[in-house]
């Protein structure tokens, strides 16, 4: 129920607001390309769902002009967003399985045992992506 009630509201919201989001996150967008990974990026680590990040961002992208192949790398990359606080259910498994104890959710947001490899993940897989989809779209 949280997660659908999140995604509903980033989708209620974003409905409400389109043109205006649209307009000006759209001219961020086709003068800074990178941006719209971290509009993807951003709305994953809030709602901590691809697919709210897919409907309410993506069409934003493509508006803006981005080619599509661009756009897919730096999207697909984006996802890792999801990971970045402790509140992803593979993450809560992950340190209740863990009998070394190696694996931490922290008492802070930034201080988990998924935090750094997050940040590497997307900084990676954007970068990847990106090139991929410059050469290749």
């Amino acid at each position: 129920i949280a997660l659908f009630g999140l995604a509903w509201l980033t989708d209620t919201f974003i409905s409400a607001h389109l043109e205006l989001i649209t307009s000006t996150v759209g001219d961020w967008v086709s003068a800074a390309p990178w941006i719209f990974a971290l509009g993807v990026f951003l709305v994953c680590v809030l709602t901590t769902s691809q697919s709210t990040a897919t409907r309410t961002i993506v069409p934003i992208g493509l508006a803006a002009g981005i080619a599509p192949g661009l756009l897919t790398g730096m999207w697909a990359g984006a996802f890792a967003g999801i990971y970045l606080l402790p509140t992803n259910g593979s993450q809560i498994a992950a340190a209740n399985f863990d009998l070394s104890g190696s694996t931490k959710l922290g008492t802070k947001l930034v201080d988990h045992s998924f935090f750094l490899p997050t940040i590497i993940l997307a900084v990676t897989t954007i970068t990847a992506g990106a090139i991929f989809g410059v050469v290749l779209g």
